[in-house]
């Protein structure tokens, strides 16, 4: 009894109690978890029957449709046509000062978007031309997401409508 004694007095005998410790209290723990998921896998039956009429429509939170189209007012330009007009201006950025390739897509920009951009050095845009048609994707009826494949990557915008009149207000950048 003694040298059983002697052995728990010491690091390896404090290690030994830990150990069956922590092996009793996953043991339980395993016996508790085991009955419960017995107990949840019998309470999870599909239902025999449903009360569901599956002709009375939508009525979920979430709606599967379609955001609003984008509203653009009369005779100002499409969300496609700003942000294929913001790309072309933005990609000329050969041979001309900071302030030429600012100006050059300030029009199509909005304020917050020519802040971010006054201090960007035009010799920074990582792609020359533009390789295709732009995509939209509607957000809502004032915000639209544009993407354009270039000859180096993807450009992303984000555009937001003002009184009906669509300015870019973010740029993204992704290249391929």
């Amino acid at each position: 009894m003694r040298p059983v004694l002697r052995l728990l007095g010491t690091r390896y005998g404090i290690a030994l109690v830990l150990a069956l410790l922590v092996l009793g209290v996953v043991g339980v723990m395993r016996g508790v978890a085991g009955s419960y998921r017995q107990t949840l896998g019998t309470a999870v039956e599909s239902p025999r029957s449903s009360s569901i009429d599956p002709t009375a429509g939508n009525d979920s939170l979430l709606s599967p449709e379609s955001p609003a189209p984008p509203v653009t007012s009369p005779g100002a330009a499409e969300p496609a046509t700003v942000a294929t007009d913001f790309v072309r201006a933005w990609l000329a950025h050969d041979g001309v000062t900071p302030e030429q390739w600012r100006a050059g897509f300030a029009r199509y920009a909005t304020q917050t978007l020519r802040d971010k951009l006054k201090d960007t050095d035009p010799a920074g845009v990582p792609a020359q031309r533009m390789t295709g048609p732009v995509s939209l994707m509607n957000r809502s009826a004032t915000f639209v997401e544009a993407s354009m494949p270039l000859d180096t990557g993807t450009v992303r915008l984000r555009l937001l409508a003002t009184n009906g009149r669509w300015l870019v207000d973010g740029v993204g950048w992704e290249r391929t």
